[in-house]
């Protein structure tokens, strides 16, 4: 397997990564201390909230998120460059999510559809659909929250874009390291999605 995978660890053929994830973060409704998330499992204000970017949405919806949401595989289609190397800065990046099963157990799948999607950035597409893509990836400054990615790049999967906040404390080593992630989604709910904590990702060997 591709990415997160290959990262945590302690995946047997039987019980794969997703699945431990979902064991260490608990069943829904999940109650958390207000110390647990003032000091790690909230994301930080930021100057979002005073630009008005549409990303401070996340801030809103994230203890609901923590609390009833559903985990699920994402992939990165395009991040900021900082991301790729420890810094203190959280910062925007673009991922793709189904709220399909068939990916629990196949997560390079979305990460093929991921890189597809990248490789239509600035280029120029008859179809309105892949059309968009291109344009909202080109401009790097255009929000998106939960847009379907077009058919013809999925197969029968519905598969969601969205952008996402990237806080450096809920990754290992303060750094995005893999194109693979578990992602938080309530789409009941709301548009918007978290990464998971990686407190709840199985731990290395």
């Amino acid at each position: 397997m591709l990415g997160l995978m290959v990262a945590l660890c302690g995946v047997t053929r039987s019980t794969t990564a997703i699945t431990q994830c979902r064991a260490l973060l608990g069943e829904a409704p999940r109650r958390f201390s207000w110390f647990e998330k003032f000091r790690y499992l909230r994301i930080p204000r930021s100057d979002w909230a005073e630009r008005r970017d549409p990303l401070a949405e996340i801030l809103k919806a994230q203890d609901m998120l923590l609390a009833e949401g559903r985990l699920v595989w994402g992939a990165v289609v395009q991040a900021n460059n900082d991301l790729f190397s420890r810094g203190w800065h959280d910062l925007p990046a673009a991922v793709i999510y189904s709220p399909d099963a068939v990916f629990d157990d196949s997560p390079d799948l979305l990460l093929d559809i991921a890189r597809k999607l990248y490789r239509l950035k600035g280029t120029r597409q008859q179809d309105p659909g892949l059309a968009s893509f291109s344009r909202m990836l080109a401009s790097e400054m255009d929000r998106e929250m939960r847009l379907e990615v077009p058919r013809r790049l999925t197969g029968s999967a519905a598969v969601y874009c969205t952008d996402v906040i990237v806080a450096r404390r809920h990754l290992p080593g303060r750094v995005l390291s893999d194109q693979v992630i578990p992602l938080l989604i309530a789409p009941e709910r709301t548009a918007m999605t978290m990464i998971l904590p990686s407190r709840f990702w199985p731990a290395s060997a």
